[in-house]
């Protein structure tokens, strides 16, 4: 069978989200929306039947994420997966390219260049029990963020992942909260979205976990009974998170093509992800 590789538009966004139903990933025709108006896709088609396809985002000119790497079940071993992500890294060429892999991936990945850098925790719950009073560390107040925030947000962030993600956080302002110290200066933020079952929580920057933990308490005060989610490179989080009630139910492989990002030991870390696509 003919098969064609061209670039993705919105109109493969329900062929791919009957694609995730298939095999039981949480996205909904609006997340698929978003993601492909937010980035660049390929897809793999025969005589009109989508067979596989995958979307990156560009952040600045020199990162890159790649995700909803997906082939449908018939076209399975076919070399469609690697077809798919060498269209993509060539999109992507002079760029460092992160993805995160399940164990299905990995190998194909790593055959592709990418390399393992650390393993990221999913966390979720069905329905977030009631949560205790905000602990706000000494020396900042929470509050939510405004436009005004919106070039410290994209510094934090940057100094945390090397990613400029401006397109992003403006979708995700209304939903953010940030911590500020006395000086006016932002010293950590959090934003949460409406995705898949109910909401995720991320990205979440901060200088410490007790920072990162009252910036995830905050969005949570009004989420009981909701699914809530959240991705977390971080072991201290993660315990917080199960002590919550956030169940670990997957823990795929944060992978780089090219130079991992080292944030510098002193300043804003990631304590959570926006997703395993977005970074």
């Amino acid at each position: 069978m003919n098969t064609i590789l061209r670039a993705m538009t919105l109109a493969d966004a329900e062929a791919g989200y009957r694609l995730t139903q298939q095999l039981g990933w949480a996205h909904r025709r609006e997340d698929w929306q978003q993601l492909i108006a937010l980035g660049e896709g390929v897809v793999v088609e025969a005589q009109g039947d989508y067979l596989g396809g995958a979307i990156g985002w560009r952040w600045g000119p020199d990162a890159a994420t790649i995700g909803l790497v997906i082939v449908s079940e018939q076209a399975r071993g076919r070399g469609i997966g690697r077809q798919v992500m060498q269209a993509m890294l060539e999109k992507f060429s002079g760029c460092n390219v992160r993805l995160h892999a399940t164990d299905m991936g990995q190998v194909l990945y790593e055959k592709l260049g990418f390399q393992a850098c650390e393993r990221v925790a999913q966390h979720q719950t069905r329905a977030l029990a009631q949560q205790p009073a905000v602990m706000v560390p000494d020396g900042v107040t929470l509050r939510p963020a405004v436009e005004a925030d919106a070039a410290a947000i994209d510094a934090l962030d940057y100094q945390a992942n090397g990613l400029r993600r401006t397109r992003l956080h403006q979708q995700l302002l209304a939903q953010s909260v940030v911590l500020q110290d006395a000086q006016g200066r932002l010293q950590g933020f959090a934003s949460r979205r409406r995705f898949g079952h109910g909401w995720t929580i991320g990205p979440v920057i901060a200088d410490d976990v007790a920072a990162a933990q009252a910036l995830v308490s905050q969005l949570m005060q009004d989420l009981t009974q909701q699914f809530v989610r959240l991705d977390t490179p971080d072991a201290r989080l993660g315990a917080w998170l199960l002590n919550l009630g956030l169940a670990q139910v997957d823990a795929p492989y944060a992978m780089v093509h090219g130079t991992p990002w080292r944030a510098a030991p002193n300043g804003p870390q990631t304590f959570a992800l926006v997703s395993p696509a977005l970074g």
